[in-house]
């Protein structure tokens, strides 16, 4: 949907909805979207080189299965489980981590 404003300005709504990264594996979402209790498999880790390269440091690369642990309220950290660790990641960073969701 389409908004145009007087000033000739055009804007579009998703009407409240939360968009979906479209990409050639299917739907992805990021980690924040994951409810405590899901599963996902990481496919695309985003962020300049430094935040790229401390996740991967943290085992968060690619084609990795994770789970999510526990959500933080008021935005606090997502606490998630990868190859037998246990992470606290700030949304902020989390928001960079998309991933295929897998049934709970």
């Amino acid at each position: 949907m389409r908004l145009t404003f007087s000033h000739g300005q055009e804007r579009r709504s998703f009407k409240g909805k939360r968009h979906r990264f479209q990409h050639r594996y299917g739907n992805l979402v990021p980690i924040t979207e994951l409810k405590p209790g899901q599963r996902g498999l990481i496919k695309s880790v985003c962020g300049n080189r430094k935040v790229t390269q401390r996740l991967a440091d943290l085992g968060l690369t690619p084609e990795t299965n994770i789970s999510v642990l526990k959500s933080a309220p008021f935005n606090g950290p997502i606490e998630i489980a990868v190859r037998g660790s246990r992470l606290a990641i700030g949304r902020e960073i989390a928001e960079n981590i998309l991933v295929q969701p897998k049934g709970t």
